[in-house]
């Protein structure tokens, strides 16, 4: 299969319960293989979050990417990715005459 042929599929958790679609995918050059898949939440939840999984939390690819995890599973990776991020700092930009 292509990478192309990846980007926009739709993802499932193992209950067969729509999560969002793949949105990127990170490839290790050198071997040749999929290093992380970037799934969008899109439209599916309340607010458009991302997220990484590997390949090893891939269960079946088909018409659609089925993840051998759970929604809660996910709600963790939201929450341990949310953790790893760096604080948000916000910027006043004022214009000097």
């Amino acid at each position: 299969m292509k990478v192309s042929e990846l980007m926009g599929r739709k993802v499932l958790d193992k209950n067969a319960m729509e999560i969002g679609k793949v949105s990127d995918v990170d490839l290790m050059p050198k071997e040749g293989i999929i290093d992380t898949i970037t799934i969008s939440t899109g439209e599916v939840w309340v607010r458009n979050r991302t997220f990484e999984i590997k390949p090893r939390d891939i269960q079946q690819v088909g018409d659609y990417l089925i993840l051998n995890l759970e929604e809660a599973e996910i709600e963790g990776i939201f929450e341990e990715e949310e953790e790893k991020a760096p604080e948000k700092t916000r910027l006043t930009l004022t214009k000097e005459d």
